[in-house]
């Protein structure tokens, strides 16, 4: 007869001689398991269906940082001082302007973007020129265009307690020059220009405090940037530029002399650089944006083919990953949250934000990453980068963990199935042996008693 401790081996050896003939099978289990999981990560960045809408919405939460604010791009440079990169009041205002006018402000959470507002406020020092006043970025100090931000788009997000009228009305105040246009800072001498005279104006009548500047000097300024053509230029005595057109009629508007436009001139001026493609001759979304502009405050849209300019502006985006190009079929590195911005305000302008309803097919889901050459740089100059990882610790590696447990855990149970039957008779044998030992001990007792 075959003892039990052979007995037992040989039904261990039969075990593993079984299981060896089934790890082929468990292999290929394993191999399919990965290859499901390697589909199902190809699926999440494969092409998908969805509205122009809901693909402007990735593409602006992908931009999406937690420091509140959003990139301009999806290679952006990151927030970094060490290069003097830092974020400005336009990386919140331009993207909540787009999602104010698509009705879909709610998709982010803007808790993050207010604090960020918040440190752009100066509120350290009572005796700084600049106290209570809005940088443009945290490094930099308060400008007509930061104050004009800032009265926009501080109460939509409920900071209405961090705007001080009085003390942006005197710093506007500070700015105005002596042709009675407005320059960008109150501590410089650049000259006068349109675009600054424009963000001043709009300040001040956002405000109610136009009456702390010299009106009737700001008006002169403006009508000396409008010329006989129709046009106007950023500063006097130079050539009219179309761009510069909604900004000079705005102007006017805050002044309260909308009677000294001119429409008909001012639209044929602008006209003349429309062409049969739908949009201004050689120009960009922002361009167009500004053509649309200022035929919608002249009223006089309905002298283009609208229809004709709206496809143009729709195929401007495009199916890669949903952003929009400057023009149509342009190079998609060139994509940029500004032609976003341009496309969605001319849809809105012209009241055909509907079009943005269409489905189309979009290749792949936008995702934000730090350009290489910043990688690169920071490495020669600095010796790291910065850290962008989640993780539970910093020094966690960037592994596949799912794939190895699924690819692993085959061998894993075959190696425990192996050990067991061991394990088994090592622990039997040492279970008798205590017994017998136990027997000796007792009949010992019993022999001395």
């Amino acid at each position: 007869m075959i003892s039990t401790p052979i007995k037992k081996y040989r039904c261990f050896l039969i075990l593993v001689v079984t299981i060896f003939l089934l790890i082929p099978s468990v292999s290929d289990m394993s191999t399919d398991m990965r290859f499901m999981i390697e589909k199902r990560d190809m699926n999440t960045i494969s092409s998908h269906t969805i509205t122009r809408h809901q693909a402007i919405l990735d593409y602006i939460q992908a931009l999406y940082s937690q420091e509140g604010i959003f990139y301009g791009w999806l290679e952006d440079t990151p927030t970094d001082p060490r290069i003097g990169s830092y974020q400005s009041i336009y990386n919140v205002f331009d993207p909540y302007r787009i999602l104010k006018q698509l009705g879909s402000t709610g998709v982010i959470d803007w808790s993050n973007c207010t604090e960020f507002l918040k440190g752009l406020v100066n509120v350290d020092s009572a005796s700084s020129p600049y106290y209570h006043l809005v940088n443009r970025t945290q490094r930099s100090s308060p400008t007509t265009i930061s104050c004009d931000v800032a009265i926009q788009l501080f109460p939509e997000l409920g900071l209405d307690d961090w705007i001080h009228d009085d003390k942006i009305a005197d710093y506007i105040a500070s700015c105005q020059t002596s042709n009675g246009g407005f320059r960008l800072r109150s501590s410089n001498e650049d000259p006068a220009s349109m675009i600054s005279t424009w963000r001043a104006l709009q300040a001040l009548d956002t405000i109610g405090q136009l009456s702390v500047i010299d009106t009737t000097a700001a008006l002169s300024f403006v009508l000396s940037c409008y010329h006989d053509d129709g046009g106007f230029s950023n500063v006097p005595d130079v050539e009219s530029i179309p761009d510069i057109v909604p900004l000079g009629l705005f102007c006017l508007e805050h002044l309260g002399r909308s009677d000294l436009i001119r429409p008909q001139n001012t639209t044929n001026y602008l006209l003349q650089y429309f062409d049969d493609t739908g949009t201004t001759s050689g120009g960009t979304l922002v361009n167009t944006e500004r053509f649309v502009w200022s035929l919608f405050t002249l009223g006089t849209l309905d002298q283009i083919n609208v229809s004709q300019m709206l496809s143009w502006v729709i195929s401007c985006q495009t199916t890669h990953n949903g952003a929009f190009l400057p023009v149509p079929d342009y190079d998609l590195e060139s994509a940029r949250l500004e032609w976003i911005r341009a496309a969605v305000h001319i849809l809105y302008l012209c009241d055909r934000i509907d079009l943005l309803d269409e489905d189309i097919t979009v290749i792949e889901y936008p995702e934000y990453q730090i350009p290489q050459w910043y990688i690169d740089y920071i490495d020669e100059h600095f010796g790291t980068t910065t850290n962008t990882g989640v993780g539970l610790l910093p020094f966690w590696p960037d592994i596949d963990i799912i794939a190895i447990l699924i690819t692993g855990a085959p061998y894993a149970g075959i190696i425990l199935l192996v050990s067991l039957p061991g394990a088994y008779i090592v622990w039997s044998n040492r279970k008798k042996k205590l017994e017998r030992r136990e027997r000796r001990i007792r009949r010992k007792r019993m022999k001395a008693g």
